[in-house]
C-alpha cells in the first residue's frame, strides 16, 4: 500500500516579511561571486535583514558597490569572522552599523578602498535614520 502524500501546509506570513529584504553587505553579486569573496558575501554575518523600500532602496542609491578585497584578504576576514563567532564577540542580533564597522576594522591593513566603502555604506545607514527620525 503507497503512502499517500501530504500537501505541505502554507507558512503564514507576517506583514513584516514582505517589508523587508536580506541585505548583502558586500555586493555587488557579479564582482563577489568566486571563491572566497563569494564564500564571504555569504557568511551569515555578511547579510542582514532590513527594510526593503526604505534603507535597502536608498544604500544601493547612494553607493554603487563595494570595492572586492584580494582574495588573501578576503581568507583572512573569514578567519577572523569564524574566531568572533567561536568565541561569542559576533552574533546575529548586532545591529548593521555593528557588523560594518567590524569589517571595516577587518580590511583596514589590508584592503583600504573596502574598508573605506564599508564606512561610507555606515555613514549613509546613520544619515538615513538621522533623516527619517526628525
Amino acid at each position: 500500500m503507497a503512502k499517500k502524500k501530504k500537501r505541505p501546509r502554507k507558512r503564514k506570513r507576517s506583514i513584516n516579511y514582505y517589508l523587508r529584504d536580506v541585505h548583502h553587505l558586500c555586493y555587488q553579486q557579479k564582482k563577489w561571486q568566486c571563491g572566497n569573496l563569494r564564500k564571504l558575501k555569504d557568511f551569515w554575518y555578511c547579510k542582514i535583514s532590513i527594510p526593503r523600500d526604505t534603507l535597502h532602496r536608498h544604500i544601493h542609491l547612494m553607493l554603487g558597490d563595494i570595492p572586492t578585497p584580494k582574495d588573501a584578504s578576503a581568507v583572512y576576514a573569514l578567519e577572523q569572522l569564524r574566531i568572533l563567532e567561536k568565541y561569542e564577540a559576533i552574533s546575529e542580533y548586532d545591529s548593521i552599523e555593528r557588523r560594518l564597522n567590524i569589517l571595516a576594522s577587518l580590511f583596514d591593513c589590508s584592503d583600504q578602498e573596502t574598508a573605506d566603502a564599508f564606512r561610507e555604506q555606515l555613514r549613509i545607514i546613520n544619515e538615513f535614520k538621522k533623516t527619517s527620525l526628525t
